[in-house]
């Protein structure tokens, strides 16, 4: 028996083909547990892989059932997953243009728009850092001035992370971060840290890196939709509405993204971008554990 996948890039950028953040989705997934779904995930070797474990027919086309997972655990929420799975429901649902994913998380929906597509996020939860300036900036390897610790705060719309908050680009761009003093710093457990560093680089754009530890290692993604609208419930709480921001990421890694924070009068976040199919296939069932 096979197991179909599809390769997405999700918030990448029109004309280079190798930008965003790839993600799997498996859309025919009822069948598999949950050691499954981690093997496939490890397999795959992606931030996150998407399996689709109930796809509604009828009265409520493209209400989707969906589980994410990274390399080693399973996530309630993560936004470029979100995203990239829409694409994958609609296109199976005969080119729909809304969809609701049921996650962990909550009820998700998401709509295509401008050639993307873009997800609700929920009300965020903001709660104070307890850290230092000098801890934080020594985590990321900074000087203390560079931190604005003022506006650093743990915020969550699904999956909670640190937003810290630099005074320059070039801040963000020379973070060198130590697992270990993240550890000390930068830690809400249960989870390992999340560390996402952003700075203004216009009135309405943001340069933003997300750093993660795994071990002793320092990982840094592509895009990370769910802490762009973390970002965007922590405009909300200092009374920013009315806004669209451009946010750009990945570029240190080689995946140039680009992801689109909109917050409407209401104070409702939206987050968005591009997503691109650019493969699918099988993988035998028979693989599992071989």
């Amino acid at each position: 028996m096979d197991l179909p996948f599809h390769l997405l890039n999700v918030f990448s950028i029109e004309g280079e083909r190798f930008s965003g953040n790839p993600l799997c989705v498996f859309p025919e997934a009822a069948g598999l547990s949950d050691d499954e779904m981690l093997a496939w995930a490890r397999q795959f070797n992606l931030s996150e892989s998407t399996f689709v474990t109930s796809l509604v027919d009828g009265a409520r086309p493209g209400d989707a059932a969906v589980r994410i997972f990274t390399p080693g655990h399973e996530m309630p929420f993560a936004g470029h997953p979100t995203l990239g799975t829409a694409e994958v429901v609609a296109m199976l649902g005969g080119g729909l243009d809304t969809v609701h994913l049921r996650m962990p998380a909550g009820r998700i929906p998401v709509a295509r728009v401008d050639g993307g597509w873009r997800l609700a996020a929920r009300a965020a939860t903001v709660r104070e850092v307890t850290s230092s300036g000098a801890e934080l900036a020594e985590a990321l390897g900074l000087d203390r001035r560079l931190v604005v610790r003022s506006d650093a705060s743990w915020v969550d719309v699904g999956v909670e992370q640190l937003l810290v908050r630099l005074d320059s680009v070039e801040a963000v761009r020379a973070c060198d971060p130590d697992a270990h003093l993240m550890a000390q710093h930068m830690t809400s457990p249960p989870r390992a840290p999340h560390v996402y560093a952003w700075a203004w680089t216009g009135p309405k754009t943001v340069e933003a890196r997300l750093f993660y530890t795994q071990g002793q290692a320092v990982l840094e993604d592509p895009a990370t939709g769910s802490a762009c609208a973390n970002l965007g419930g922590w405009l909300v709480a200092q009374g920013t509405r009315e806004v669209s921001v451009v946010v750009s990421q990945g570029a240190a890694v080689g995946r140039p993204s680009r992801l689109l924070l909109d917050i409407d009068a209401d104070g409702a976040v939206h987050v968005g971008g591009r997503v691109e199919t650019v493969g699918r296939g099988t993988c035998s069932l028979g693989a599992v554990g071989a």
